[in-house]
């Protein structure tokens, strides 16, 4: 069966990381597309109070999760679906963002990194692929970041999480398509969340969560494996990481203001 995008009335949507920044954001503009969206975070008063807010077409249901907890993410996604529906578009948007400094780095920031950004993510594919694989159709979208095209000044953690990220979602997209099920990338550029907060570097065509929603919903729409925006900086990042290590390091360092003197 060849996979295909999800529409409403093909069941409900399910968003991780849905209490602030892109998550909010992209669950209020699906379920004013007719969705019923639910979204999850560990915080259950954020999630109830964004509920309670949204007003006109679709719905926003709160389900409090903590991805790093397994087995609290196979109860949650049970629970979903007996609830209110069938999981058949799922956004892993829950992410964190702790800047290393290369010459003090932390390895907890380390661990608290890969185990939001990956195992959170790991968490919630084993509770989702089973269930679409066996469905025949699904559609899963993994929200990596335009970090993953190479390295970045204090972003050895995130970075390399979401890396790997695109690689876990291209695997999945070449194992599940013969399951009917559409396994989807999204690698933003600077988008105006809280984590945007720490960064230190210049952030070049920074876009609002709110238009970063409204894109990713139109690529949700397509069959594209991979959804990057805004493409004036994705494409020129991707055009720069292409070349010789020798050339795009020193010009990260430079754009970045990294080859100044300690």
């Amino acid at each position: 069966m060849t996979p295909r995008a999800m529409k409403p009335a093909d069941g409900i949507a399910w968003i991780t990381g849905g209490s602030s920044g892109i998550g909010e954001a992209l669950a209020r503009r699906l379920a004013g597309h007719g969705w019923t969206v639910v979204i999850s975070a560990r915080s259950a008063d954020k999630l109830e109070a964004i509920a309670k807010s949204h007003t006109g077409k679709g719905r926003i249901l709160a389900k409090a999760v903590d991805l790093v907890d397994s087995e609290g993410v196979q109860t949650a996604v049970r629970e979903i679906e007996a609830e209110y529906g069938t999981i058949v578009l799922a956004v892993l948007n829950a992410g964190i963002y702790l800047p290393i400094n290369a010459e003090k780095p932390s390895f907890d920031d380390y661990r608290k990194t890969f185990d939001v950004n990956l195992s959170g993510t790991a968490a919630c594919l084993c509770a989702l692929t089973p269930r679409m694989s066996e469905r025949r159709s699904g559609q899963i979208a993994i929200v990596s970041s335009a970090t993953s095209f190479g390295g970045m000044p204090t972003s050895s953690a995130y970075g390399a999480s979401k890396a790997a990220l695109v690689n876990m979602a291209a695997c999945l997209r070449i194992e599940l398509h013969r399951f009917g099920v559409l396994c989807q990338v999204i690698t933003p550029g600077f988008v105006e969340t809280p984590a945007q907060d720490d960064n230190a570097f210049p952030k070049p065509f920074m876009i609002s969560a709110a238009e970063a929603a409204k894109r990713i919903a139109v690529g949700l729409k397509s069959k594209r494996f991979e959804i990057t925006f805004p493409r004036r900086f994705t494409w020129a990042l991707k055009a720069i990481y292409a070349l010789p290590y020798g050339w795009s390091l020193g010009l990260v360092r430079k754009q970045t203001g990294w080859d100044k003197p300690v």
